[in-house]
């Protein structure tokens, strides 16, 4: 098939199947490669786009319900923002630490870790007790570990072999917990936790055993001499929320945005491709969940259809609830819910503690997250039973029932991919498939990260791929 070349009567059509932030940033980056050359759809099978970026208004202004912040150390992403317009909208923490929930007291997360991975028992000894601080210690007492290099594992697994349960309940899993929804046992080294496999792909070919705990040890000292004096802000936020950034990359790319438009289905046309309900395009960015990729696939790409058809889907609820007072509140940032801890919750936000400019709107806001990958019950639950459980643990916390003046509940049905054993392969043979197709990409959280930098970095990249295999650079 031969490109289609821009002219000044014939632009090009471009359709890019999901309104996340992922087919978003693809949108934005098209306009940014194509100029007026090109006619941009965005397809969003729901009546509004953003995807499992969701901001909403309370009384005393906006509040993120899906992701809240973005990791500083993503420059691509900063650089996105103020692309976009928004460099003064950026926001930082107020720099309070989260915490664990133990036995009734909330205690500082442990600095010294690797994804909540110690290096020895004394350091996490006031979240895991002292028996499993222990067995952390014992760990080089007996038999060494051997790896495969290449191979992969369970995160839980691996460190309940080296070091017991506890320290996977109680620190390893709530850490992982709060990005992916899962528990550490369903998650891949590989994929979570990349700069371990890396260290353990290393000491694994010498061809000696080795012990974990000199591994996580070697990752510590290299994070530390790598640590800048000056370093960036850990996270940022922004001040109206990431409403803001998605409606200001749509208004750049000049879309036209198909709003309530799910894509049936995706198949070569006469010169180009032909999209169920939208009709002939010379290109099409996919950015949509796994499953619906998957669907969409079938035909053209089977072995990236069984690929993202293998990835599965955590749910979960953020419950947001705005406080005429912040009396009792932790003047921390948040807590962490070990598996053991006796709530229904996995974590909490002390958003109006967090972020200053949310603290200059008076009282406190609050965000409960509930649920899992194996806990699919809590997005099934109703909204006065999800509220009721928010309340009921945020007590144990401040020692008094608060009553909220508003509250939202957000529910993430198959919101964040499940990066198990094997996902980096899974993902790659998904996108080498679609790679060989010309004018088709792959976009998505399901790919290189379910970070909201890792995915608008997916989308910006299928652009700079549609437009380079396209000619039209």
């Amino acid at each position: 098939m031969t490109g289609t070349k821009a002219t000044a009567s014939r632009p090009v059509r471009v359709a890019v199947v999901g309104g996340g932030i992922a087919g978003v940033s693809a949108a934005w980056k098209l306009r940014q490669l194509l100029g007026d050359r090109a006619h941009i759809l965005v397809a969003e099978a729901y009546d509004r786009v953003g995807g499992k970026l969701k901001t909403v208004n309370f009384a005393n202004g906006p509040v993120d319900m899906g992701a809240e912040a973005f990791m500083g150390v993503r420059q691509d992403f900063v650089e996105l923002v103020k692309a976009a317009g928004l460099e003064n909208e950026l926001r930082t923490p107020s720099g309070l630490p989260s915490g664990f929930f133990v036995d009734g007291q909330l205690v500082d997360i442990p600095k010294a870790t690797v994804m909540g991975i110690p290096a020895d028992g004394g350091s996490v000894e006031h979240v895991v007790g002292s028996e499993a601080a222990a067995r952390i210690d014992a760990e080089r007492s007996g038999q060494p570990m051997t790896w495969k290099p290449g191979q992969d594992a369970s995160v839980g697994q691996l460190v309940e072999a080296r070091y017991g349960a506890a320290a996977v309940k109680r620190l390893v899993s709530p850490m992982l917990g709060g990005v992916y929804s899962s528990s550490a046992y369903d998650l891949g080294v590989r994929a979570t936790i990349p700069q371990l496999a890396a260290e353990l792909d290393r000491r694994g070919g010498q061809g000696e055993g080795f012990f974990l705990s000199d591994v996580i040890s070697s990752l510590l000292e290299n994070r530390a001499a790598h640590q800048s004096s000056a370093p960036a802000p850990v996270f940022y936020g922004l001040a109206r929320g990431y409403r803001s950034l998605v409606a200001a990359l749509l208004k750049q790319s000049g879309a036209e945005v198909l709003h309530n438009t799910g894509v049936e289905s995706i198949g070569r046309g006469h010169d180009g491709w032909y999209i169920e309900p939208i009709g002939s395009v010379d290109a099409v960015i996919l950015a949509t969940p796994a499953p619906t990729a998957s669907v969409l696939l079938q035909d053209m790409a089977p072995t990236a259809s069984e690929a993202l058809n293998s990835i599965q889907l955590a749910s979960s609820v953020v419950v947001g609830m705005r406080f005429a007072s912040d009396h009792g509140i932790p003047e921390r940032s948040g807590v962490l819910l070990g598996e053991d801890a006796p709530t229904e919750a996995k974590a909490f936000t002390f958003s109006s503690k967090k972020w200053p400019h949310i603290a200059r709107r008076g009282g406190a806001f609050v965000r409960a997250s509930f649920g899992t990958l194996h806990e699919p019950w809590y997005v099934e639950a109703d909204d006065l039973a999800l509220l009721a459980y928010a309340l009921e643990d945020l007590q144990k916390f401040t020692g008094e029932r608060k009553k909220p003046e508003e509250f939202f509940v957000q529910r993430w049905w198959g919101g964040i991919p499940c990066y198990g054993v094997g996902h980096q392969q899974l993902s790659a043979a998904a996108y080498r498939d679609v790679c060989d197709i010309r004018g088709l990409a792959l976009a998505g959280s399901m790919l290189n990260g379910v970070g909201v930098p890792a995915s608008a970095a997916t989308g910006i990249a299928a652009a700079e791929e549609i437009v380079e295999e396209m000619g039209w650079a």
